[in-house]
C-alpha cells in the first residue's frame, strides 16, 4: 500500500526541517543562542504560532528558548515534572496533543509567558537514549485539531536534536564553572579517525573563507583575464600538491587535488564564472557567486558524504581567490600539538606533519570528508562535528586528549584521566600491531576449520580496505545508494556503471551484491514506501515483485556488470519458494534478453542466494534451499522479527537479544538445511563482527561471516584461537538451554579471556 500524500508532505518535511536545522548549527557564531534559531525553523515549519523548548534541569523543566510567546519568560519559567502540561509529556515521556489546553486539568498559566491567546496545544519528549532531555511544543491561537502526522513530525525533530541539546547543555554548565577550570571539560564529536593521543592544544583561528576584498572594477574582457590566469596558477599549484601528496600517500588520496583540477577545467563552470563577470562582477565576486550557488546545493544535500564535498568546494573557492587577490593563507601548521579549528580544507589537512599535528579537532566536517579521509591516511587521529563553542571554552596550549576511536575530546583532563588514557593508547598500539600481521592469514581455527570473512559494504570508497584488512570477499554490497542519491529510478545503464566499478574496485574478489532493499530503515522518497508499519510493509522484495520493471531493469544491469568479475546476487525478505519463483523465472526472462542483445557472447554464470530474515523463510529453509546457491541470514532483521522487537525503538532496545534461544535455534535449523544440501550459509549483520559471538557462530557451522572490513583482524584473531569440534560439541548442549543467561554462561567457557 503506497503511502498517503498527506504523510509524504510531512516526511518531506522533516527533512527539509532537518536539514535547515543542520545548516544552521553549522554556522554558528559566537554569541548566537542556535536554540532560538531552531524553534524559530519548527514553527515555521510546523505552520503554528508558537514553538518553545525545555530543558530538564534539577528535576525541573526550564525554558530557554521560544519563538511566539514573550521572550523574558526564558530561563524565567520553571514547572516540576508532575505539574503542567509540558510536565504531562516529560512525565509520561510520550507525545501528547489537546484542542482545548485551557480546559485541560494539567493546564498550568504563567503570566510572563503571556499564553493565554492559545488554544491548541501539542509536544513530544525529547529522549537522549531512554534519558529525557527536555520538551518541544507547539501551539496555535485558534482551535486546530493536530493530527498524529505532526506529533510524528515532532519526534523526527526532537530525536534529530537530542545529542544537540544535550552538548548545548552541558557546555553551558561548563561555562559556569569554567573560572575554576579545575574540572575535566568533555566534548563529544564524530570519530573521523582513530587513535588516542594527547597534547597542547593549537588554535586554528582566522579562518580565510570566501570573501571579497575591495578591488578597482575593470572591464569585463579585463576580469576574465584575470580569471583565466588565477585558474592556471591554481592549477599549477594543485599538480605540485598533488605531486607532494602521492609521495607521502598514495593515488586515492592524491586524487583529491586531482578533482578539483577537473572543475577548474569544466566548461560549465567557466561560463558561469564568465556569465557573471558579464553581469558587471568582478573575478572575485563571480567566484564568490558561483561557489557559493554549488556549496548551497550541496550543502542541503542529506546524503553526509555528497554533504561534505561543500568544504572541497570551498578550499578552491578559496584557492581562486588567492590568487586573483595575490594573497596566500596564513595558518601555521607546523605547530606541534593538537589541532582545534572550525573546519579543514583537503589543502591544509594535506600539508599536516603527522610527526608535528598529533590529533585534529574540527567543529565542521564528517566521516565522509577529505579532510577525515587524509587524517585516516595520514594516522592521526581525528573528531569532528564537535559543539561550536569549544572554540571558546578552549585556550591556547591547554592540555587536551583526542579520542578518535570513541569521539570524546577532553579539556584540561586531570592527571587520572590523562594516566588513563596514555595506558589505553599504549595497548591500543600494541594491539593494532598485532591485527595487521593477521590480513594475509587465513582464518582457521586451531583444529584447521576454515572460515571466510567477507566484508559489508555501501559505497565505492569502501572497497579499498578490502585488502588492507584480510576480506576474502563483498559478503553484502548494498545497492539501494544509487537509488537513495536521486530523484527518480536509476535506469539500467547508470546502474550499470555502477556495479561495473564496483566489480573493477574489487580486484577479482567475489562481491554479493543484494537487490534494492527498500524501505524500512531506507526510505527511498520517490517510491512512496513508508506506511505505519514499514518494516513489515510494502518493502524489498514485495515492492520488486509487484512492480517487476524495478527489478527486471536492475538484474539486467547486474549481468551485463557480471563479465568485468566474480559475483553473487543475493535477494532480501523472501518468505516463501513462491517469491524465489518469481525471482529465477525473472531472472530467465532477462538472460534470454541478454542473448538477443549479444548474440553468442558468453554470459558468466551467477549464484543466486536468498536472505533469510524472517520466520517464515526459516521454517522453509529445507525447501528454499534446493532452489538456490546459497544463504545469507540477515540477523538484525531476523531477530527483529522473530523477538517482536523493533530495533529502532529504544524503549524495548532491552529485548533485542542475539543470544535469545529461539534465535540461536532458528540460526541452528537454517544451517542444517543448508548443510543437507551441500550449499554454503553466510550471516551479516552486527553479531557476525562481534567477537563475543565468534565461538557460537562457529559451532553452529557457519561458512562465511560478513562484517564491517575493519572488524575483519580483531574476528579473526578470535577463530585462531578456538577449536571448532570442541565448540561444535557444544552447540547440542546450548541448544538444549531455555534462558539467554544459561546461554552466555555456557558459551563463556569457550571465548578467549581477551574478547570476554
Amino acid at each position: 500500500m503506497a503511502l498517503p500524500k498527506n504523510k509524504k508532505k510531512v516526511t518531506d518535511e522533516a527533512l527539509k526541517t532537518l536539514t535547515d536545522i543542520t545548516r544552521l548549527l553549522q554556522n554558528v557564531r559566537s554569541g548566537e543562542n542556535p536554540l532560538e534559531n531552531i524553534v524559530h525553523l519548527v514553527r515555521k515549519a510546523m505552520k503554528v504560532n508558537v514553538c518553545s523548548l525545555y530543558i530538564l534541569q534539577n528535576n525541573q523543566l526550564v525554558m530557554v528558548a521560544t519563538d511566539g510567546l514573550n521572550p523574558e519568560a526564558i530561563g524565567k519559567v520553571k514547572m516540576p515534572l508532575e505539574k503542567g502540561l509540558t510536565g504531562l509529556i516529560a512525565e509520561t515521556c510520550t507525545p501528547f496533543i489537546t484542542n482545548e489546553a485551557r480546559s485541560h486539568p494539567r493546564y498550568m498559566y504563567f503570566p510572563e509567558t503571556g499564553e493565554e491567546h492559545f488554544e491548541s496545544f501539542a509536544g513530544v519528549p525529547i529522549l537522549d537514549r531512554a534519558n529525557l532531555v527536555g520538551v518541544l511544543t507547539i501551539q496555535t491561537r485558534k482551535t486546530r485539531r493536530f493530527s498524529t502526522d505532526i506529533t510524528d513530525l515532532l519526534s523526527v525533530i526532537s530525536f534529530q536534536l537530542s545529542g544537540v541539546i544535550r552538548n548545548l547543555v552541558t557546555l553551558e554548565a561548563f561555562r559556569k564553572k569554567a573560572k575554576g577550570r579545575n574540572k575535566v571539560i568533555k566534548f563529544e564529536g564524530l570519530a573521523a579517525s582513530p587513535g588516542f593521543t594527547a597534547g597542547p592544544a593549537f588554535i586554528l583561528k582566522n579562518q580565510f573563507s570566501l570573501q571579497v576584498p575591495q578591488t578597482e572594477t575593470l572591464t569585463p574582457t579585463a576580469e576574465k583575464k584575470r580569471l583565466r590566469e588565477a585558474i592556471q596558477k591554481a592549477s599549477q599549484d594543485l599538480i605540485k600538491l598533488e605531486k607532494k601528496l602521492l609521495k607521502k600517500l598514495s593515488q586515492n588520496e592524491s586524487d583529491i587535488f586531482n578533482a578539483h583540477r577537473v572543475i577548474l577545467k569544466d566548461r560549465s563552470f567557466k561560463q558561469k564564472l564568465y556569465k557573471e563577470i558579464e553581469a558587471k562582477q568582478s573575478a572575485e565576486q563571480a567566484v564568490v557567486n558561483v561557489i557559493g550557488d554549488y556549496v548551497k546545493t550541496f550543502s542541503s544535500i542529506s546524503d553526509d558524504y555528497l554533504r561534505d564535498r561543500a568544504t572541497d568546494l570551498e578550499d578552491l573557492g578559496q584557492r581562486l581567490l588567492e590568487k586573483l587577490t595575490g594573497t596566500e593563507r596564513n595558518t601555521a601548521l607546523d605547530y606541534q600539538g593538537i589541532l582545534v579549528a572550525e573546519r579543514l580544507t583537503p589543502s591544509e589537512t594535506a600539508l599536516l606533519d603527522p610527526e608535528k599535528i598529533q590529533g585534529i579537532v574540527t567543529v565542521h566536517g564528517g566521516h565522509t570528508g577529505h579532510a577525515a579521509i587524509l587524517a585516516r591516511s595520514l594516522g592521526i587521529p581525528a573528531i569532528m562535528g564537535v559543539p561550536a563553542d569549544v572554540m571558546h571554552a578552549i585556550k591556547d596550549k591547554e592540555l587536551v586528549i583526542v579520542n578518535g576511536n570513541t569521539g570524546e575530546f577532553y579539556i584540561n583532563p586531570p592527571k587520572d584521566v590523562l594516566n588513563e588514557y596514555e595506558k589505553l593508547q599504549q595497548k591500543q598500539a600494541g594491539r593494532l600491531m598485532k591485527l595487521n600481521t593477521l590480513a594475509d592469514q587465513a582464518a582457521v581455527t586451531k583444529d584447521g576449520k576454515l572460515l571466510h570473512l567477507d566484508a559489508n559494504v555501501g559505497l565505492v570508497n569502501s572497497l579499498q580496505y578490502l585488502r588492507h584488512y584480510g576480506a576474502d570477499g563483498v559478503g553484502l554490497y548494498r545497492t539501494e545508494f544509487p537509488f537513495m542519491v536521486r530523484e527518480s529510478l536509476p535506469n539500467e545503464e547508470q546502474q550499470y556503471q555502477v556495479y561495473r566499478r564496483i566489480l573493477e574496485s574489487a580486484e577479482g574478489i567475489p562481491v554479493t551484491f543484494r537487490t534494492l532493499d527498500a524501505g524500512g530503515d531506507k526510505p527511498i522518497s520517490y517510491l512512496h514506501l513508508a506506511d505505519d508499519d514499514s518494516f513489515l510493509g510494502y518493502r524489498s522484495i514485495r515492492l520488486c515483485l509487484s512492480e517487476p520493471e524495478i527489478l527486471r531493469t536492475q538484474l539486467y544491469a547486474l549481468y551485463r556488470a557480471a563479465v568485468h568479475g566474480p559475483m553473487r546476487i543475493l535477494f532480501p525478505m523472501i518468505s516463501g519458494i513462491e517469491e524465489i519463483i518469481q525471482v529465477k523465472a525473472l531472472i530467465q526472462e532477462v538472460l534470454r534478453g541478454l542473448k538477443k542483445r549479444k548474440g553468442e557472447l558468453e554470459i558468466p554464470d551467477v549464484p543466486i542466494g536468498i536472505m533469510v530474515e524472517v520466520p517464515a523463510a526459516v521454517q522453509m529453509a529445507e525447501h528454499l534451499i534446493q532452489e538456490v546457491d546459497f544463504f545469507s541470514i540477515g540477523t538484525n532483521d531476523l531477530i527483529q522479527f522473530t523477538l517482536a522487537v523493533d530495533r529502532n525503538n529504544e524503549k524495548v532496545a532491552s529485548f533485542f537479544e542475539p543470544f535469545h534461544p529461539a534465535v540461536i535455534r532458528s540460526l541452528y535449523q537454517v544451517v542444517q538445511a543448508a548443510h543437507k544440501y551441500n550449499k554454503w550459509v553466510s550471516i551479516c549483520g552486527e553479531m557476525a563482527g562481534d567477537p563475543m559471538m565468534t565461538a557460537l557462530l562457529i559451532g553452529l557451522g557457519f561458512d562465511r561471516l560478513s562484517m564491517i572490513p575493519a572488524n575483519i583482524p580483531l574476528v579473526k584473531q578470535v577463530i585462531q584461537e578456538l577449536h571448532y569440534k570442541k565448540l561444535q560439541k557444544e552447540i547440542d548442549v546450548i541448544l538444549k538451554l531455555s534462558t539467554t543467561d544459561e546461554i552466555k554462561k555456557q558459551l563463556s567457557r569457550y571465548l578467549p579471556k581477551k574478547s570476554q
